[in-house]
């Protein structure tokens, strides 16, 4: 996906392929392991803002729909590369956390819009 102009569609899917990632992840781990339990928690917790996200209303000619854009696709290329390893998971959890607020500036930019 291009690292600019950036459609709300294109976001959405962003989205899904973090949690798709977090699912296989997550898959890979015993259910009492408490690495575990965070993922499971960051992927309830992205899952509700990508269904936020599908109703929410954009102008994405925006600066600012552009600019969070961009930093939600960085944030996520730099998941996906870190998710599967487990010398990472510290990162990989700041990641999802800079990736969830970037989701929260997003939403936020379009209640202000409305």
């Amino acid at each position: 996906m291009p690292e600019q102009n950036l459609s709300k569609p294109d976001l959405i899917h962003i989205i899904g392929d973090v949690i798709t990632k977090i699912d296989v992840a997550r898959g890979s781990l015993p259910r009492d392991n408490p690495q575990r339990k965070e993922l499971d928690s960051w992927r309830l917790r992205l899952d509700a803002k990508q269904q936020i996200l599908t109703d929410a209303a954009f102008d994405e000619g925006t600066a600012i729909y552009q600019s969070v854009s961009v930093n939600i696709d960085g944030i996520a290329k730099g998941i996906k590369k870190t998710i599967e390893d487990v010398n990472k998971t510290k990162q990989t959890f700041e990641d999802l956390a800079r990736l969830a607020s970037a989701v929260d500036e997003l939403l936020a930019s379009a209640a202000k819009a409305v």
